[in-house]
């Protein structure tokens, strides 16, 4: 995007690309579509608005079968399976980079070489998270999709990828699909067919509060169906459909015949030629992936390995990331013809982190530390990461993303509105990870070759929009998790207007099941896009691909407690954890787990998870404060054996009382961070004395903070500033 009307000059150019137009007499034309149309107009002001938009065209020497421009829009699928392919770091560290740099650096080069440099980089709408939305000339659509999934093949081999084009008028890019053909009256004629109503519903889905389709007065949404009498239900109505009607639903078309291609593997162009590599019975198996026939062994990093030739571009690429120079890498160069571009060691994560500690992370504690060390570099395995815990030999994967930014995106008006929303949400989540990391760690030092040197204690493994994964040492892993969720809410609700009505983190404080002061109410903000997390802390040596499972899994649970708090207007994350003493402890989903070790029924919960972020941090406070007062862990672990062992909640609450009046130098910790004064039932109705440390949850239904905080115990350090 480079001029001030947004995407203005690109789709003119786009428009005029191959004719003898000036692209600069179309201006005016696509301007009146994405600058000043009106957001409902009337069916008679839309035809009007296609008219003048036309006429302008043809005026300028533009015929109108020419009067059309493409979408492309593709991406890398099933990520996590080329990713996590591999056990080890530093092939899992190559295969992110890579991925990241064909999707952030090698597509829009293709738009570059194929359009020119100028209108090459004028027409990318966003690329980042594995996700790549473009303008196109029409003529050049499909082709350029073509070459989308043959870069990724060419500089990867193995990772899947699906790109989809289709043209679009003017009109539509602003409007949605064909609005002339299907506007409000159609819309209101289906709408009150009792059979197409739930099949409209569940598309034309009701508006955000606080977005603009949500602020139209009811008057305005009358003078989109002239000559109707509309009732409340029909002004509803309406409003769902414009707020669907939009660029967003472009979108979502693009998305969806990308879903059937990735399925289909022959819709929306040629069909796609997904690569094989036949493991013949006589050959070597590849040490990394295990079902491919290796090309090459020999020894890595003083490691024997063997690799086919898509493994070791990961390993190699993962050693560029490091910085291994060339004698490290002369194993790949004096074998393999595949060359990394020599500007991928200057955009890995690593060189970013260290540019975040040179400018706005001068004076955090990370930096503070790394400067009196010699040479710091990136951890050589999850080993060095697990180094850095204490206790040690533990490592923390976060997993983290966005809470419906789904539906916003495919509520957006315009391509600049969608371009600066995902601008907005990349920045927030890196600078959020940079921040929580710069605070909550060190640089930790490892043994080298019989000399200690510095290590980054952490793997970044990507940061796409509003998706990020991550690992860092296995005590760290909540503190960083906090952190990140309460830096990315908190910009992301000084640049996104909150939803009208929205509840402050400090207003919600009344209606959550932690009644103290945390970071999130005493620093108050108004979410308008939340960031929920799973966190899974185990031992080094644990199957990565299991661990991947785990915290997805348990992603999707954190979300599933922050959708329950949106219906109450409150737009912030929440987070599931679970920490892992050893790989056989769940041999299932997390739900069955629990409900085998945790006894989580519906009437009796030995667990309080998922937390929003403001009760996780009352609960890592807790944990502190116990560990402050010296709280013996075997009472805390023999107090959850009761609560295992005994029905109901009377017995495990006299013997928490009983505990409570025999160590009466914890007897004011306990009432002060256990008690009402601290937990509380998020039922105001429910909130009256009860057998501690059980909180209800309805009508003889209870839950307890205890076994969680017996989990956590050892993964929390007693003061945030603790370096171990």
């Amino acid at each position: 995007m480079t001029d001030a009307d947004g995407f203005t000059g690109a789709v003119a150019a786009c428009l005029a690309y191959g004719t003898d137009v000036d692209p600069r007499s179309l201006e005016d034309a696509v301007r009146l579509v994405l600058g000043d149309a009106p957001q409902a107009p009337s069916r008679a002001m839309l035809e009007e608005l296609h008219w003048r938009v036309t006429e302008r065209l043809r005026s300028a020497g533009l015929p109108e079968e020419a009067q059309r421009v493409a979408l492309v829009y593709g991406g890398a699928t099933k990520i996590k399976g080329y990713v996590f392919e591999a056990p080890k770091l530093p092939e899992i560290r190559g295969a992110s980079a890579l991925l990241e740099w064909v999707n952030d650096h090698r597509l829009p080069a293709i738009w570059r070489d194929t359009l020119g440099a100028s209108l090459g980089e004028s027409c990318i709408i966003y690329t980042g998270g594995g996700s790549f939305l473009a303008f196109a000339p029409a003529a050049k659509g499909a082709e350029l999709a073509g070459r989308i999934e043959q870069e990724f093949t060419r500089q990867t081999l193995t990772a899947n990828s699906v790109a989809v084009a289709e043209t679009f008028s003017l009109i539509e890019l602003r409007y949605g699909r064909q609005p002339l053909d299907f506007w409000t009256a159609e819309f209101l004629e289906c709408w009150r067919d009792p059979q197409l109503r739930a099949e409209l519903e569940a598309y034309y889905y009701a508006p955000m509060p606080g977005s603009a389709v949500a602020r139209l007065s009811d008057g305005e949404i009358r003078e989109a169906v002239p000559g109707r009498t509309l009732n409340n239900d029909d002004i509803a109505a309406v409003r769902r459909f414009l707020n669907r009607k939009q660029f967003g639903e472009l979108v979502t078309l693009l998305a969806t015949m990308f879903n059937r291609r990735r399925d289909e593997r022959a819709y929306a162009g040629a069909p796609r030629t997904l690569p094989l590599y036949p493991m013949l019975p006589w050959a070597e198996k590849c040490d990394s992936s295990d079902v491919r026939p290796a090309e090459w062994s020999g020894t890595v990093a003083g490691e024997t390995r063997a690799y086919s030739e898509p493994s070791a571009r990961k390993r190699y690429v993962g050693q560029l990331i490091k910085r291994d120079d060339d004698d490290q890498t002369r194993w790949y160069t004096s074998t393999f013809a595949w060359r990394a571009p020599a500007d991928l060691r200057d955009r890995s994560w690593e060189t970013q982190w260290e540019t975040f500690l040179n400018q706005n992370g001068t004076n955090t504690p990370y930096r503070r530390a790394m400067d009196q060390q010699q040479r710091v570099a990136p951890p050589r395995d999850l080993n060095e990461i697990g180094a850095a815990s204490r206790p040690d030999r533990y490592i923390g994967i976060i997993y983290a993303d966005g809470n419906n930014v789904g539906r916003l995106i495919a509520t957006l008006s315009t391509p600049d509105a969608l371009h600066q929303t995902s601008q907005y949400l990349s920045d927030a989540a890196t600078n959020a990870v940079f921040t929580a990391l710069a605070h909550c760690l060190r640089p930790a030092a490892v043994r080298h070759e019989r000399q200690r040197v510095g290590v980054h204690p952490f793997e970044i493994l990507t940061i796409g929009g509003d998706d990020l994964l991550l690992i860092v040492p296995g005590n760290r892993a909540f503190d960083v998790a906090l952190m990140i969720a309460y830096e990315f809410e908190r910009s992301l609700a000084e640049h996104l207007l909150a939803p009208s009505g929205a509840q402050a983190s400090n207003d919600m404080r009344k209606h959550m099941r932690y009644a103290r002061e945390t970071p999130m109410t005493l620093k108050p903000y108004t979410p308008s896009i939340g960031l929920s997390a799973g966190v899974v802390i185990a031992h080094e040596s644990a199957p990565i691909f299991f661990l991947r499972d785990l915290v997805e899994e348990l992603l999707k649970r954190a979300k599933k407690l922050a959708h329950r708090y949106a219906r109450q207007h409150y737009y912030g994350g929440a987070v599931d954890f679970m920490v892992l003493k050893s790989v056989t402890m769940v041999a299932d989903t997390v739900e069955a787990f629990r409900k085998a070790a945790l006894h989580d029924e519906s009437d009796r919960r030995l667990t309080a998870r998922p937390y929003t972020w403001h009760e996780f941090a009352g609960l890592l406070e807790t944990a502190r404060a116990l560990k402050r007062a010296n709280f013996p862990r075997s009472q805390l672990y023999r107090l959850r054996r009761v609560m295992e062992t005994t029905p109901g909640v009377i017995a495990s609450s006299m013997e928490y009382l009983y505990t409570r009046v025999r160590q009466k130098a914890l007897s004011d910790t306990l009432s002060e961070y256990i008690e009402q004064q601290a937990w509380q039932s998020a039922d105001k109705a429910l909130r009256r004395p009860v057998a501690p440390p059980w909180l209800p949850v309805a009508h003889q239904a209870y839950e307890t903070i205890w076994p969680d905080l017996a989990e956590i115990y050892d993964m929390v350090p007693a003061a945030v500033e603790e370096e171990g």
